[in-house]
């Protein structure tokens, strides 16, 4: 799938009165018949009841906190990144460069734009005074057309953050009628390009085992068999790619790096990739009735 994500998870096609903004969740529970959710919002707080409770609710997931408190906070990987979408109509091939603790990347996101993005290993809290000459100082003298799209880049348009991660594999994704989802089960390293395809996957596949499994604690289990393996499979190996390739900066470490990376032919070195990429959701053989 190709797409900015903006796109791609819109609310325009969900029934009204179906997303409530500023509300913030504070205490999660559940039972063997459900869970209850206490939420915050202008001017009182609210008990909400549910047969069944997604946290979806990314990186920082409260969801998670409450209910998995077991579980370590997020860890800081180690790198910053810049990112940003342009306006490119000319044709680009998605790709990631290496440098000594620095990698760009950039990829088509269709309506004739690009998204690219940069890392840079360093300590956690850097920031400029102005994030996008700090960009070009970094990449500005990199390969085309990486200039090229840093010059039609506007200031504002571009997002820094610190790249954190879900570093302590959970040991589940559900607890009870809750469960997780996304960067809430799983955030990992960007390396893989990865986390965003692999929350679209879990929604499918919960969806899935909900709608062809009338009892919830029997659809929640099979999701969390046919996703946590996956995934953090995933997470791994993002993390492992991060280790090779941005994260080096020895020059006898990227020496030996990139001499192997010239030896293997371009079908082996990208078979792994495809086989991490390659996914078909279930799908429900039921016959209609």
């Amino acid at each position: 799938m190709r797409g900015h994500r903006a796109v791609v998870v819109g609310g325009e096609a969900l029934p009204a009165d179906t997303l409530h903004g500023g509300a913030e969740v504070h205490t999660v529970r559940t039972d063997d018949e459900g869970a209850e959710v206490d939420v915050r919002r202008t001017g009182g707080s609210q008990t909400l009841r549910a047969d069944l409770v997604v946290g979806a609710d990314g990186l920082r997931s409260v969801v998670r906190t409450r209910l998995w408190p077991e579980t370590p906070p997020p860890v800081y990987a180690g790198t910053t990144a810049w990112r940003a979408v342009v306006e490119w109509p000319v044709p680009v091939a998605a790709s990631v460069t290496w440098g000594p603790g620095t990698e760009f990347g950039m990829a088509p996101v269709g309506d004739g734009r690009v998204f690219w993005f940069g890392g840079l290993t360093c300590p956690p809290g850097e920031r400029a005074g102005d994030e996008m000459a700090e960009v070009r100082r970094i990449f500005g003298s990199w390969h085309a057309p990486i200039p090229e799209l840093l010059a039609a880049t506007a200031p504002e348009r571009v997002l820094r953050h610190d790249v954190y991660h879900v570093a302590t594999p959970l040991p589940g994704y559900v607890r009870g009628r809750v469960v997780l989802l996304g960067d809430a089960a799983h955030a990992m390293t960007p390396h893989l390009g990865q986390g965003a395809a692999m929350a679209l996957e879990d929604a499918a596949v919960l969806g899935y085992h909900c709608a062809v499994t009338p009892d919830p604690a029997t659809a929640l289990a099979a999701y969390d068999r046919d996703r946590r393996p996956r995934t953090q499979q995933m997470a791994r190996a993002s993390y492992r790619l991060g280790r090779f390739g941005q994260y080096l900066r020895s020059p006898a470490a990227i020496a030996v790096r990139d001499t192997l990376t010239r030896l293997v032919p371009p079908g082996v070195a990208l078979r792994p990739m495809v086989g991490y990429a390659r996914w078909r959701p279930p799908v429900d053989t039921r016959t209609p009735v």
